[in-house]
């Protein structure tokens, strides 16, 4: 993790919002922006974790690490799914030096 004191000190979780692509062509001028999709930024490695309304179906989410596993207070990051037990191989190897 290269940025730890970044991650510890931001408050909430940014949530990114995917827009749907402008069209090649002349007539782009009154062209409506659409969204299609809601997403956070994992901040291990960058990927991107859509925000859905069935939880179940996420690829990763916010994982609150306490202040046991961290020494630094509680921690809220934003992780997919694969990631999570490599940040806490890092913060045991924090822990032991």
């Amino acid at each position: 993790m290269n940025n730890f004191n970044e991650l510890s000190c931001r408050k909430e979780i940014p949530i990114f919002t995917k827009m749907k692509p402008t069209p090649d062509g002349g007539n782009v001028v009154n062209y409506k922006k659409e969204k299609l999709y809601k997403y956070y930024k994992c901040d291990y490695c960058g990927a991107e974790i859509r925000i859905t309304d069935k939880k179940q179906d996420m690829t990763g989410g916010i994982a609150t690490i306490p202040n046991t596993v961290t020494r630094r207070g509680e921690m809220k990051l934003a992780l997919c799914n694969k990631c999570l037990r490599p940040i806490l191989s890092e913060f045991e190897k924090e822990r032991e030096k």
